[in-house]
């Protein structure tokens, strides 16, 4: 994807249509108002702030209620830090946000639900790592489960292969949740994993290994993306079968060890405030030794058939434990806790909310304040009481920039934001009105409207007019009282196939005085491209990067959904 820079006068980039303008900010940005200042603790690029939420269990494994701030000591690399802000949350629910029904052709990236002392859950399974038969049994224990999930809980369901799939969004219909896990077309189905697991000897296995880790911490840093907009604590629980830190290989040239990759990928899910529960997808497995498939050919003798015997079972013992290892650490480093070992599934998950919807919210600044990459060690006590405490360890203390390119290659910032299918990020609150043009009259070659130059029509030209919510972007102060701030807007067309069909990427300069940054800070940031879209396309995938905090909004409009509502209202007018 191309970037340029967009040209345009000053105060150009805000001539839009007066109906996108008034009608936009008020329906949409709205109902989702900013954080009080005085009630929620305040992020900015500049001034790093480090959250922690802390989960506080009894012996009996219950959450602990009614601690106050002066219960808690927090340290950082073994130094005192000052709290300055504390929040206790008593297991209320998370609601709907209660958008008004948008007018024609206007979409928004506000997450439809917000955590409100509560948290929200992500149900992700993991057909990436984990074998085909095991994949069966947790789809079954999860229908059981939500079967009996207690009311007014909210869940997701995503799904994990060679992409992470959008299965289901968030919903406390239990019957909607289950019907989506049954339909084989909404990418929850079991399936072959795309690489094959096991040893990893040879290069081209290992080629496989690095993708199957690169797509699957990809996976997490686009839910922290999707997640970041809704305000708390929220909850992926990750059913998976295996997933390596590091690989064992009798040649050290081959080791792979992606610990480091992992840490960044975690540092991203902790900020968002995303803890990830890694649940062991074949829950009480019997080991080899007891599989009659199993069982060694060449034992021809009762001693070879015990070496054997031993040997299958250090083996198995072997796999799971790195296996464990691998989650108890994603699940530390996140503020999760790793379930594996179980049958008592629905028990499991039980905790597993609990631990979502009561904890308690600790804020400081770090007396440290380099920004040196370097990892930060977390340690949070209570000056009294046996209680168990569960909170992420620690965080990088890099800058968002560092952080945003854990997976990915430097380039493009918005290009991983872009992929089809790919979990809107809310970082940045936006809205889009989607509208075909009519055709150009009285040209016979019309300019093309996107940067694939080799586009064949017939073509449709589609005007998208972004809104942008102020608070989403960082605009620095300038010497003359005005404000100024960098971000890249995109748009790719989509096939069926998730073929890009054109795109087209610029370069916002935003400039402003004081009296236009006080128009910015009530309408949003707006302005329109225009792109030229084929007869076989199915979606417009619509994105911006804030250069500045190295955040982003994207947003997925189906181009059916843009054509229904055109047909309803030319139907209607006749």
């Amino acid at each position: 994807m191309r970037s340029q820079v967009l040209q345009h006068r000053p105060g150009s980039l805000f001539l839009l249509p007066g109906f996108i303008i008034a009608v936009v900010p008020a329906l949409v940005f709205g109902q989702v108002p900013a954080p009080d200042a005085n009630e929620r603790p305040v992020f900015k690029a500049n001034a790093r702030a480090v959250v922690v939420d802390v989960v506080v269990t009894g012996k009996d494994g219950k959450p602990v209620q009614g601690l106050h701030q002066e219960d808690f000591q927090t340290d950082e690399d073994g130094h005192p830090q000052h709290v300055t802000f504390f929040e206790e949350h008593t297991g209320a629910q998370t609601v709907p946000v209660g958008l008004p029904k948008l007018p024609p052709n206007v979409f928004t990236n506000i997450p439809q639900v917000t955590a409100t002392g509560g948290t929200v859950t992500v149900l992700l399974l993991d057909n990436l790592n984990t074998a085909l038969q095991d994949q069966s049994g947790t789809r079954a224990r999860m229908l059981n489960y939500l079967r009996a999930a207690r009311p007014g809980s909210r869940f997701a369901i995503f799904a994990l292969g060679r992409q992470l799939r959008y299965v289901q969004g968030f919903t406390d219909d239990p019957a909607l949740l289950a019907a989506a896990l049954k339909d084989p077309k909404r990418g929850a189905a079991a399936e072959l994993p795309p690489f094959p697991l096991g040893n990893y000897q040879t290069e081209q296995e290992l080629s496989r290994l690095d993708q199957r880790v690169r797509i699957t911490l990809q996976a997490f840093e686009d839910l922290a993306n999707y997640l970041a907009g809704i305000p708390g604590r929220k909850t992926v629980v990750w059913f998976s079968g295996s997933f390596p830190l590091v690989t064992l290989n009798p040649d050290p040239l081959k080791v792979r060890d992606y610990r480091d990759q992992v840490k960044k990928t975690d540092a991203v899910l902790a900020a968002a405030q995303v803890a990830l529960y890694p649940i062991a997808a074949e829950s009480l497995a019997a080991d080899s030794l007891y599989d009659v498939g199993d069982q060694p050919m060449g034992a021809i003798n009762a001693h070879q058939a015990q070496d054997a015997a031993i040997g299958s079972l250090q083996e198995g013992a072997k796999q799971r434990n790195a296996n464990h290892t691998t989650m108890d650490e994603i699940a530390k480093d996140t503020g999760g806790v790793a379930v594996y070992n179980t049958n008592a599934f629905n028990d499991a998950l039980g905790r597993v909310a609990d631990q979502g919807s009561y904890y308690y919210t600790l804020a400081y600044t770090p007396t440290n304040t380099a920004s040196d990459g370097q990892f930060r060690k977390i340690q949070v006590k209570l000056s009294n009481g046996h209680y168990k405490l569960v909170y992420r360890n620690g965080y990088f203390a890099a800058s968002p920039k560092s952080l945003a390119t854990a997976t990915e290659p430097p380039g493009d910032p918005l290009h991983p934001y872009m992929k089809p299918g790919t979990p809107d990020s809310s970082q940045i609150p936006l809205a889009v009105r989607v509208q075909p043009e009519p055709p150009q009259a009285g040209t016979k070659t019309p300019s093309r409207a996107g940067d694939n130059g080799n586009l064949q029509g017939p073509l449709t030209r589609y005007a998208v007019d972004f809104v942008i919510a102020a608070r989403g972007l960082q605009l620095d102060p300038t010497p003359n009282g005005g404000h100024s701030g960098k971000i890249e807007a995109a748009l790719v067309v989509y096939g069926q196939n998730g073929k890009p069909l054109n795109w087209m990427a610029r370069q916002l300069d935003l400039t402003m005085d004081a009296a236009r940054y006080a128009e910015v800070q009530a309408d949003g940031v707006n302005f329109r491209l225009e792109i030229d879209v084929p007869k076989d396309s199915v979606s417009l995938r619509s994105g911006v990067f804030d250069r500045e905090s190295n955040l982003a909004g994207t947003l997925e409009v189906p181009l059916t959904s843009v054509t229904s509502t055109l047909q309803a209202a030319s139907s209607k007018s006749q």
